[in-house]
């Protein structure tokens, strides 16, 4: 299990991706303003096995359902460090909001530092857009993504690839030192 200390430095690692490559790229702009007025949840977890992380998933919906100000969460999983095990993981949780209903209230995304996209090199700046320091598990709410997605003029993903495909792979190194400092 973790301790506190890493607990807390997983945490100020995971923050500083979201500082710096996730708003310092705007690679989602929705990102910006619940970051500046604190209201992403961040938290670390362990388990011992699936079910244990399947409670812990459950215990952060039920920490979003009653608490409104919370708008996202960033669940922490270092133990994951298979992103194929990682992968398995986020499957049960997709089961899990489907079958409670809840495609209406969340939606999830995944990020790992292993993750890759077909097609392209290990070391492509492409792939940071599914990359971070540690697995992590972002809970969204439906409602706040389709309300700024309705106000968004552009498409985020080709505006991505676009603006990755002008990073150069020694820039990737050089946020990831940043980052990781």
């Amino acid at each position: 299990m973790l301790t506190e200390y890493a607990k807390n430095e997983a945490i100020d690692t995971t923050k500083k991706w979201v500082e710096t490559l996730i708003i310092g790229l705007n690679l989602c702009p929705f990102a910006k303003a619940p970051f500046q007025k604190d209201t992403i949840r961040f938290v670390v977890k362990d388990a011992l096995d699936m079910q244990g992380f399947m409670n812990v998933f459950a215990e952060e919906i039920q920490f979003l359902d009653k608490n409104a100000s919370t708008e996202t969460t960033l669940i922490i999983l270092p133990a994951f460090s298979n992103v194929q095990q990682f992968m398995a993981f986020m499957g049960f949780c997709e089961q899990t909001i489907l079958l409670n209903n809840w495609v209406k209230k969340y939606q999830i995304v995944s990020f790992h530092p292993n993750a890759r996209f077909q097609g392209f090199a290990p070391d492509s700046p492409q792939n940071l857009v599914g990359m971070a320091p540690y697995p992590v598990l972002h809970i969204l709410r439906v409602a706040s993504v389709e309300g700024l997605g309705a106000t968004l003029k552009k498409d985020v993903i080709e505006e991505n690839d676009a603006k990755l495909r002008q990073i150069s792979k020694e820039e990737v190194a050089e946020l990831w030192k940043k980052i990781m400092a």
